[in-house]
């Protein structure tokens, strides 16, 4: 009997092990930011933009990493980035915490010039309007459905920025007749197009109207990396894409163009990730042939 209280301790001992260990990694899996390097561009890329850096924050869904952001801020301030764009979901449609937002980006403004989308839960709030005033209140640069020129050394890109089909009214959220169109309208003129074009837009699933476009290159976020990531598989998850979706995470090319999707910061309905850390984004921007892509 001593001997199997004995086996029934080291038993339970070895279970809580598990768990606490389980409860570890997916604690330090949630929380413990990554950055990802891309190298993107196009021969239309003006020589003077090489080397130019933008980082990419998206679907932060007002988490925080830390007091007051600081180890999200900590995390980009060691990049140095020319620019930063927030490409969407920056507060949650179910939890919206405008304070948690803001702190990181009144922190980030103090680094770079930011340039903001908003994304699919913005679009569902009534605060929608108070954290857009207060985002303009503190410098950012809001790119709805709007677009700006980016000037170094003499040379020009433009920065083009689409509001999520979720603005749209209800019986045009799945029409991509509708976003190509506007799409369209925003690159502009020939005279236009001749600069290197970079589009902000939250929707990953998307590229194929990017791509027809001519848009150069594209950041996207929403599929939050595909939640739970398998070996060799990819994401098993994302909004819009369903199982095993084509557009989780990572650099796509379809004909010219480019599109980097970031796999996200924080969490939404699901509350964790597996396999699959929060990440920035860090593209660099370099003069190079277009090729074919997937």
């Amino acid at each position: 009997s001593k001997r199997k209280d004995t086996k029934a301790i080291w038993q339970a001992s070895a279970a809580l092990g598990t768990i606490a260990g389980l409860a570890a990694l997916c604690t330090w899996q949630n929380n413990r930011i990554t950055v990802s390097h891309y190298r993107c561009g196009s021969d239309k890329l003006a020589a003077p933009f090489e080397g130019f850096t933008i980082l990419q924050v998206s679907d932060l869904h007002n988490k925080r990493f830390g007091k007051q952001q600081h180890k999200l801020l900590e995390a980009i301030r060691q990049q140095a980035p020319d620019c930063i764009v927030i490409t969407g979901d920056l507060v949650d449609c179910h939890r919206t915490n405008i304070a948690a937002a803001m702190e990181f980006v009144r922190g980030a403004v103090r680094m770079a010039p930011v340039y903001y989308v908003p994304g699919n839960h913005e679009g569902r709030i009534d605060a929608y309007r108070r954290l857009r005033e207060e985002l303009l209140r503190a410098g950012v640069v809001l790119l709805e459905d709007r677009k700006v020129m980016l000037a170094r050394q003499g040379a020009c890109i433009q920065l083009l920025g689409l509001r999520d089909p979720r603005f749209a009214p209800k019986e045009h959220r799945q029409d991509r007749e509708r976003v190509e169109k506007k799409l369209r309208e925003l690159m502009g003129t020939e005279e236009d197009r001749q600069f290197f074009q970079l589009l902000l837009s939250h929707r990953p699933e998307l590229m194929p109207v990017y791509a027809d476009c001519g848009v150069d290159m594209v950041l996207c976020g929403h599929a939050h990396g595909g939640q739970v990531r398998l070996p060799g598989i990819g994401g098993l998850f994302a909004p819009g894409q369903g199982l095993f979706p084509r557009y989780d995470g990572g650099l796509y090319r379809r004909g010219q163009a480019r599109m980097v999707v970031s796999r996200g910061l924080g969490n939404s309905l699901f509350p964790l990730r597996v396999g699959n850390r929060p990440e920035v984004v860090m593209a660099t921007l370099h003069p190079a042939p277009s090729v074919e892509g997937q």
